[in-house]
């Protein structure tokens, strides 16, 4: 009876330790896809800001188009912590490469990139949305840019 109780006793434990050790790894593995998420998205949004402060036109254009592809790439993986702000991302670089064929003059681009942007509004969220209020928050947040060379200084914050 002893040696039962025993058995009973050692193999509880090693299915504990089991549980346990796979709960262990699977918090393990959503920390890490939300780190791995986190440098991917850092990565890319470091990679088109240097492009649109330092790059040409046409650098930048790739840059957008780049980082449209990763957005593709990062929704066919699946949920991850940041999907939410997949549509956000993706209307925000329509609108972005939307003003850049408008600078360039090609009118047909514009219009497709505008067209693509405004669809994205449903996923949004946003009280009104449409093409001219993207590309209006588009055009302030890359003003006032701490990457902007011709952005004012931050009142406060060094120079």
């Amino acid at each position: 009876m002893r040696k039962r109780t025993a058995s009973v006793i050692a193999l509880g434990t090693f299915i504990a330790g089991l549980l346990l050790g796979f709960a262990g790894s699977h918090m393990s593995y959503k920390a890490k896809l939300m780190a791995y998420e986190m440098i991917d998205i850092e990565y890319m949004a470091t990679y088109v800001t240097i492009q649109q402060y330092q790059g040409t036109p046409q650098a930048y254009e790739t840059a957008l188009r780049d980082y449209l592809a990763a957005l593709d790439q990062r929704e066919r993986a699946g949920r991850g912590p940041f999907s939410q702000a997949i549509p956000l991302d993706r209307a925000m670089t329509y609108a972005r490469l939307a003003l850049l064929a408008a600078e360039r003059n090609d009118l047909s681009a514009a219009t497709k990139y505008r067209t693509q942007a405004e669809a994205l509004c449903p996923q949004l969220g946003w009280k009104s949305c449409s093409a001219d209020e993207m590309t209006a928050v588009v055009r302030r947040l890359d003003e006032h840019s701490l990457w902007n060379p011709k952005s004012k200084s931050v009142p406060g914050h060094g120079s």
